[in-house]
């Protein structure tokens, strides 16, 4: 096995499973936690990101597909995704994806699934169509309340704020996320939006202070 990837909660590896290329994401111990309450958590968080991707999958939302995973251990096993991810499709000047975002990521949030880490490079270009990987941090809510709206806004406001720094483009490619983000949310969408401009409008003060 390789490793590929390395972050604050899990370590990604490339390996092999049966002949096909696939990746290892694995929860590692955190020595600071009681070992009961990190067994705990990490168990947890794997069986949500698993459950997450197949709620995705169900939607019509291309995930990867998942060949093994042991709770126990906090391991995952699933595709390795290859293509592009949307930070260097926008980086080419394929700004259309994100209107194909947009209405992935409303199919998802018009079902309660909040994916919890819309970080560009989380969402692949395959010959699929558009992946989205990495449902480690979401979570899955029933029922509309304003609650629901907020956390919806929290989720899409990771994807904007990362827009934010392409300048003069940036209005743009927001735009076209919010287009097809509508097609899916229809008047829900509203709510999410005015939640969104209340998270901004929140943060601009907080950096002016």
């Amino acid at each position: 096995m390789q490793l590929i990837a390395k972050g604050a909660e899990a370590e990604i590896y490339l390996m092999e499973w049966f002949g096909l290329k696939a990746v290892l994401k694995w929860r590692k111990p955190k020595a600071y936690r009681d070992p009961e309450l990190d067994r705990y958590i990490r168990r947890r968080r794997t069986i949500n990101e698993v459950r997450n991707m197949y709620t995705a999958h169900t939607l019509g939302v291309r995930t990867p597909a998942v060949y093994f995973f042991d709770p126990e251990k906090a391991v995952i096993i699933m595709e390795y995704v290859e293509g592009k991810n949307l930070r260097d499709l926008i980086g080419e000047g394929r700004y259309s994806h994100l209107r194909d975002v947009g209405r992935l990521v409303g199919r998802m949030h018009s079902a309660g699934l909040i994916h919890g880490d819309l970080a560009p490079t989380n969402i692949i270009l395959t010959r699929g169509g558009l992946c989205f990987i990495d449902f480690g941090l979401g979570e899955h809510r029933k029922g509309w309340t304003r609650r629901t709206a907020v956390l919806l806004a929290r989720d899409v406001n990771v994807l904007l704020r990362t827009l934010d720094l392409y300048g003069e483009k940036a209005e743009e490619l927001k735009a076209l996320f919010w287009e097809g983000y509508r097609q899916e949310m229809h008047e829900k969408a509203t709510a999410v939006e005015k939640e969104v401009a209340r998270i901004r409008a929140s943060g601009r003060y907080a950096e002016r202070s």
